[in-house]
């Protein structure tokens, strides 16, 4: 083993035991106590900077647990030990994504961002792992949940309901959803923020990048500083309920006639800063639509493309979260209903017209002006050297081939994934050099990235042409 290239053994070793001692005191200076009836599917969420700080340590030791005894007995066979692949071995990753779930908060949200972030460019089996995080999470114990309750409606909430579903629905990274019926004959959905995860992002986020640069979980292809940064900017405001229940109502407006869109209608009045409350609507997150016919999936993907150059061109504001639990299909109305809009922001003019010219440019398939408009969105940036630029210029010429030649848009067929893979090791040779573009435009990336993949994921082929020349 090269040791220029990879750390020893020794050196993860004793780095790992110097974190599992630290994190061993504070487990025995705590006298935290987890309800050993929960459910398997719940679990108290850490509400505490200390118990959210444990969380990360405890996940950390089995890591290097993990990794110790999988190096002695690679050691003992003979084997040549790459502590890389240890690191990111089934066993560590499904235990890194159940601590995650476990959190929720920002320490879930940055694990959904890794697998939107380096979902394709992973193997197979850890991309699967990975994704679990995108739509599920552990739920609160129903304690806990009426506690939340109680806070925010008072002692006698249960009086307004004819039903209350205790188990939710659905888990994510900040809150749960519950089903219920009101006294009034209402259907609603109801989403409850987890106790503790307003206030604890900016720790959350500090302790995560200790935990990461030290532990080498991280894949290193990936920019650490612009994911964290990302992920904190979207908790803060994906925690504003208030501010989320605004864009709810403005969507709502905007895509009220729209006939292949729905939007839930907001509950005002049992809505608070914890709790949004909305129509329930039925339906299928997108996930699963795999195993519709190939012409619908196909006009599922045209539609959301359709509604991503609305966002970016006409409304100027765009829900830049594209995980796939965000999206229902309701199969029986042919609808697509849109449910969160915690990661919602405006667009500024200039930016949105700065997109326009990188549209008129690739569609004119005129190099110079394509050029231009990536600096001026500085996904190109001048400190780049010239083998990185010409690197980016190939991907994107690979990323928008079908619309240099106005040809139709094979999702499968465009090798932009495997190109990526083949640049692996420029992209760490010159990690220090990459520059990630402002963070309106890197959220707009990243809604256009994970819209490619579920595209990808349902081996869609569309006319996208159909759709650009209405915003030339």
């Amino acid at each position: 083993m090269n040791n220029k290239e990879h750390p020893t053994i020794e050196k993860y070793c004793a780095l790992y035991f110097q974190r599992l001692i630290y994190y061993l005191r504070l487990l025995q200076a705590s006298s935290m106590k987890f309800d050993e009836n929960n459910r398997a599917n719940s679990f108290p969420i850490p509400s505490t900077r200390l118990s959210r700080l444990m969380n990360l340590g405890s996940m950390t030791a089995g890591i290097a647990g993990n990794v110790l005894i999988s190096a002695t007995t690679q050691f003992a066979k003979g084997k040549r030990t790459d502590i890389q692949d240890l690191l990111l071995s089934q066993a560590n990753l499904l235990r890194f994504v159940k601590s995650l779930s476990q959190m929720r908060g920002a320490a879930m949200k940055v694990g959904q961002l890794l697998s939107l972030e380096a979902g394709g460019f992973i193997s197979p089996q850890v991309s699967e792992i990975l994704s679990s995080l995108r739509n599920q999470g552990y739920a609160m114990p129903p304690s806990q949940l009426k506690e939340v309750l109680i806070e925010n409606w008072g002692d006698g909430f249960s009086k307004m309901f004819e039903h209350f579903d205790s188990h939710p629905i659905a888990a994510a990274s900040i809150g749960q959803v519950h089903k219920c019926r009101t006294k009034q004959g209402e259907n609603l959905a109801i989403k409850v923020q987890y106790p503790g995860v307003r206030d604890s992002i900016d720790s959350d986020i500090k302790n995560l990048k200790f935990l990461f640069k030290n532990s080498g979980i991280m894949p290193p292809f990936v920019d650490l500083e612009s994911l964290l940064e990302a992920g904190r900017t979207q908790l803060h405001r994906e925690t504003d309920y208030r501010l989320e229940g605004q864009f709810l109502k403005e969507f709502s407006s905007l895509l009220s006639n729209d006939p292949e869109f729905e939007v839930p209608q907001l509950n005002q009045k049992l809505s608070t800063s914890n709790i949004l409350a909305m129509e329930f609507k039925n339906g299928i997150t997108l996930d699963r639509a795999s195993s519709l016919s190939q012409i619908k999936k196909n006009k599922i993907v045209y539609c959301l493309m359709k509604l991503l150059f609305v966002e970016i061109f006409d409304f100027k504001i765009i829900q830049t979260d594209p995980n796939y639990a965000n999206f229902l299909f309701d199969w029986e109305r042919n609808k697509i209903i849109l449910l969160d809009f915690g990661a919602t922001q405006k667009i500024e003019a200039d930016v949105s017209e700065k997109f326009r010219a990188l549209l008129q440019a690739t569609w004119q398939d005129h190099w110079p002006d394509i050029e231009n408009a990536l600096y001026n969105l500085k996904i190109l940036h001048t400190s780049f050297p010239s083998h990185l630029k010409e690197i980016f210029i190939e991907l994107f010429f690979e990323i928008s081939k079908p619309i240099r030649r106005k040809e139709l848009y094979n999702f499968r067929e465009i090798k932009i994934v495997e190109k990526i893979r083949g640049y692996m090791h420029d992209f760490i040779s010159y990690q220090k050099t990459l520059r990630v573009p402002d963070l309106d435009v890197l959220f707009i990336q990243r809604k256009i990235g994970g819209l490619y993949f579920l595209a990808r994921h349902l081996n869609a082929e569309i006319d996208l042409n159909e759709i650009l020349k209405d915003h030339l």
